[in-house]
């Protein structure tokens, strides 16, 4: 889920957060700003490749290695916390 102490305000189709431990802006658009969404609550991998698979006509296994490398990336940019 995401990192309650960052900063994100959605702007029309697109998120735009501020980390301070990180000093950083961000923003995400696209099928980034989707998972993003999802991510205000604990989603494990599954739930979240099911939601992209649902909103862009795709299937949940096509997109699984995009998603987990998407966070991957949030993980490294301490964007993101697992779930308690």
């Amino acid at each position: 889920m995401r990192d309650p102490a960052l900063h994100a305000v959605e702007m029309g189709e697109e998120f735009v957060m501020m980390g301070l431990a990180q000093g950083e802006y961000y923003s995400v658009k696209g099928v980034a700003a989707t998972l993003w969404r999802h991510l205000a609550e604990p989603h494990d991998l599954a739930e979240l490749c099911t939601a992209v698979a649902e909103e862009y006509d795709v299937t949940a296994e096509a997109c699984r290695g995009d998603v987990e490398a998407f966070l991957a990336q949030l993980r490294d940019k301490r964007m993101v916390l697992a779930a308690p």
